[in-house]
């Protein structure tokens, strides 16, 4: 049973520092690139990268979930929708913040989608601005619950 406890906590783990680290890559690293150069090539290079990592981010979605079942099904101190103690009390928060982060991914897949489309004028039009710049608040915001999730999770040790 440690064995399988120490498995789905190494893979939880994977699943989170693929799906953070991704994010934070591209808002660290690639947007500011991007952001400096005008070159369409550049802006269409971006926009298959952002669509390739969404395939990674469903992948660490399915991946973290699957897990953080099981790590909850085999910790004794889970009980079924009882906030006793201050673990689970976290428990419950960061499953509020992941199904935050679930319902951040949504939406930025649908607005990657949209720049998929081309637009009438071959290039961005003003309504693919939109959609780029709520896609960086998307990927803002989903580090910054991923994060929040991180410590509550550092607190439930």
């Amino acid at each position: 049973m440690d064995f399988l406890l120490w498995a789905c906590r190494s893979m939880h783990i994977f699943g989170v520092i693929v799906w953070l680290g991704g994010l934070m890559f591209q808002s660290a690293v690639m947007m500011p690139i991007v952001h400096q150069e005008e070159n369409h090539d550049v802006k269409t290079s971006m926009r298959k990268v952002t669509k390739r990592f969404v395939g990674f981010i469903w992948m660490s979605v399915w991946t973290i979930f699957i897990t953080g079942v099981l790590m909850m099904l085999f910790t004794p101190r889970f009980h079924w929708f009882q906030y006793h103690d201050t673990w689970s009390i976290l428990l419950g928060v960061k499953q509020i913040l992941f199904l935050l982060m679930v319902l951040y991914a949504f939406g930025y897949a649908r607005m990657l989608h949209y720049l998929e489309q081309p637009s009438s004028n071959g290039g961005y039009d003003e309504k693919a601005q939109l959609y780029l710049h709520r896609l960086n608040q998307f990927r803002r915001t989903s580090i910054i619950l991923g994060l929040s999730a991180l410590l509550v999770a550092a607190g439930m040790q």
